[in-house]
């Protein structure tokens, strides 16, 4: 049966609770020594667009601004870890990639140094980032609230002294620059030994899924007189539920905007047959004939018609 992407996003939403209410249990508000940890979902889970084939996709961040003992919230981690891998493995999903290389905290300071040297190798931008585009909160959802909102006032810096002219060009350069570095990772990191299938799907979801989380938001940002609650609206949403609010503000890209969504659910009608879905005489041809349609479709149809209705701010940033 050909999957829906509202079906695909309903069940994904049973599946977010399910992880969030054996986290309640796992680690209950009355024991502190959690308190100063933040966990959210990235991927398809932070997209709401779950199937059988994908994985858990999470980040850490540490909230604890430095206070208290090091060596005790260093302990507390690992026993954090040891918890979360046990709900890794009760709801069945495979096991951290590279052996938990990536299940490491990053200080809430690092994450909203914005700018900073240091944040190109500690991963705070890339954690961040994805905090923006792609995130749902599944431990500590006040402490998550507060860095989504702590780190677009970081952007908006200047935004109380020019209301009535201000552009986000800096979260903009920035969901670009991931976006190049997205690109250039996919280069640098493909590997021989992968079989064709995970090359092919590697490929495919950068063309699609990473695509649509990255320029979504842009096209949000394409909005006149942004203000700081507007953008962390946004942030909740998924990167569809952000293409149609851009089609409800601007009736011009809605014929756009159903076309995006059409080729998007063939990819996930693709991507639930996992990898026998290239198996199928001709199928890897049109797959990639159809993620050009939708790079077309999106970086070009929809962002080229959004600038077009804000020139001021096309003048400013000239991405399109």
């Amino acid at each position: 049966m050909k999957m829906v992407l509202n079906d695909i996003q309903e069940q994904s939403r049973k599946t977010l609770a399910e992880i969030q209410e054996k986290m309640k249990i796992a680690f209950p508000d009355r024991e502190d020594r959690y308190k100063e940890i933040c966990v959210y979902a990235c991927g398809s889970l932070g997209r709401l667009e779950m199937t059988e084939h994908s994985d858990l996709d999470l980040f850490f961040v540490s909230v604890h601004e430095g206070k208290g003992d090091p060596m005790e919230q260093k302990l507390n981690q690992y026993l954090f870890f040891s918890k979360l891998y046990d709900i890794n493995n009760e709801m069945k999903f495979s096991d951290p990639s590279k052996g938990g290389e990536y299940w490491s905290f990053i200080n809430r300071a690092d994450l909203l140094d914005i700018g900073s040297r240091k944040e190109d190798f500690n991963n705070s931008f890339t954690t961040r980032l994805l905090l923006i585009l792609e995130s749902k909160p599944i431990y500590n959802v006040t402490a998550y609230e507060d860095l989504v909102r702590s780190t677009i006032e970081e952007y908006f810096r200047d935004y109380d002294e020019h209301k009535d002219a201000f552009y986000p060009l800096f979260l903009m350069n920035d969901i670009l620059r991931y976006w190049y570095t997205l690109t250039l990772n996919y280069e640098y990191r493909r590997d021989s030994s992968d079989s064709d299938e995970k090359k092919n799907w590697k490929r495919l979801k950068l063309k699609y899924a990473r695509l649509a989380t990255c320029f979504s938001m842009l096209a949000c940002l394409y909005h006149p007189n942004i203000t700081p609650e507007y953008v962390i609206e946004c942030i909740k949403m998924t990167p569809f539920e952000r293409f149609s609010r851009v089609a409800e503000e601007n009736e011009a890209v809605l014929g756009i905007v159903d076309e995006i969504r059409k080729e998007y659910e063939w990819f996930l009608d693709l991507r639930g047959q996992g990898n026998t879905g290239f198996n199928k005489e001709g199928n890897l041809q049109e797959a990639f004939r159809r993620a050009d349609r939708f790079h077309e479709l999106v970086v070009h149809n929809l962002m080229g018609e959004l600038s077009k209705g804000n020139p001021e701010l096309r003048s400013k940033a000239d991405f399109y």
